[in-house]
């Protein structure tokens, strides 16, 4: 089994490039506070999220937004400049969930219902998906 839930504040605002098959990746940087660290440690985690939702994410959040995400570890290799194979381990989001709005962006009510219904619409369409091609 692969999942992961996490909540954290995104460190920088979201980048987002179009793939060659016109595909949206939307790459997010995560703080996570470890509450049980005596020395008050910061995880920082690479995720990224496709297609649709990685457009939601684009419109609506911003450095600082606090957002949960679920989905699956991937780990890489890469070898740095100095010769050292490096393991990064990244974030694949099957779902991000905008948890809170900073007091400092004014944003409407009516754009934060509208977020959150563009998201239910992308999961509700990714579930229909799902039904058919298992049908």
């Amino acid at each position: 089994m692969n999942s992961v839930n996490i909540i954290g504040r995104l460190t920088k605002d979201p980048e987002v490039r179009k793939l060659q098959d016109d595909t949206t990746l939307c790459n997010l940087r995560l703080a996570i506070d470890d509450a049980h660290s005596k020395d008050d440690r910061t995880d920082f985690i690479s995720v990224t999220v496709f297609g649709a939702q990685g457009e939601v994410c684009e419109k609506y959040l911003r450095k600082g937004f606090l957002c949960g995400v679920s989905g699956r570890l991937r780990s890489d290799v890469y070898t740095d400049a100095e010769g050292v194979k490096r393991y990064p381990v990244k974030l694949t989001a099957d779902r991000v969930q905008f948890l809170q709005w900073p007091e400092t962006r004014s944003c409407s009510e009516p754009a934060a219902a509208e977020a959150a219904e563009t998201t239910e619409a992308i999961e509700t369409a990714e579930a229909a998906e799902a039904v058919e091609e298992v049908a």
